[in-house]
């Protein structure tokens, strides 16, 4: 392969979809949705052989062949899909998924669509596969002889999409009174500042870790801690 030419975007020339949509994958890495409410897959209501689709978005890299960048798509509003009519004797699983047809690679339609991909009615249903150059939203477990979809028969199968932008940690934070920072019980503490003292909370605030500053050592396990505010600021890019 060669260097892919024009760039994106010079004022006087013309672009392929291709090369702008691998300028894309520049930004996402892989196939998922943006937001993490954006197109999730509910029951109707009142419930019904039908699902909602909520609004957001999206984005898929393209996998007819390699090298197609990444396709973004965008649903405006909240959208109705039918399920068809349950088998009479077996259970089956069906897969919701949105499917970008690019009939510059196969076949000849050109647009963006939601598809209700039925499964096979089996005593031991499997969800069908992901069709090509598509996201899959949810599965949907339709029972034997059953006339409405619920809430629990909808399994999310959304993911975030992944960035190729470089996400670094936070390093230091400056300020006085009144600044809250939570992280509920995951590796790093808590941090509470108010105007006389940093308070070090949660499960593994002081697990393993050493908390320094000036004229200041903190090392212990699971316990609380408080300093003056003067040493919070020297010890913000170590916490």
């Amino acid at each position: 392969m060669a260097l892919r030419t024009p760039p994106s975007w010079l004022q006087n020339a013309l672009h392929p979809a291709e090369n702008d949509r691998l300028t894309m994958q520049a930004i996402w890495a892989t196939t998922g949705i943006i937001g993490t409410s954006s197109l999730a897959v509910t029951a109707s209501s009142p419930a019904a052989m039908t699902v909602q689709v909520a609004a957001g978005w999206g984005v898929i890299v393209g996998n007819y062949q390699a090298n197609m960048g990444v396709y973004n798509f965008y649903n405006d509003g909240t959208t109705v899909l039918p399920i068809s009519i349950a088998d009479p004797l077996n259970p089956r699983i069906d897969r919701i998924v949105v499917t970008i047809n690019d009939s510059y690679y196969t076949g000849v339609l050109d647009d963006v669509t939601f598809q209700v991909v039925a499964g096979t009615p089996s005593g031991s249903p499997v969800a069908p596969a992901v069709p090509t150059n598509s996201i899959s939203l949810a599965t949907i477990a339709v029972g034997a002889a059953v006339t409405q979809i619920n809430s629990g028969n909808i399994t999310d199968t959304r993911v975030i999409a992944t960035t190729q932008l470089p996400i670094g940690d936070i390093t230091e934070v400056q300020g006085g009174t009144g600044i809250t920072v939570t992280n509920g019980t995951g590796p790093v503490p808590s941090v509470a500042i108010n105007s006389s003292v940093v308070t070090l909370t949660g499960s593994q605030a002081l697990t393993n870790k050493t908390y320094s500053g000036t004229d200041f050592t903190q090392t212990g396990t699971n316990g609380v801690g408080s300093i003056p505010d003067y040493l919070t600021l020297l010890m913000m890019g170590a916490l």
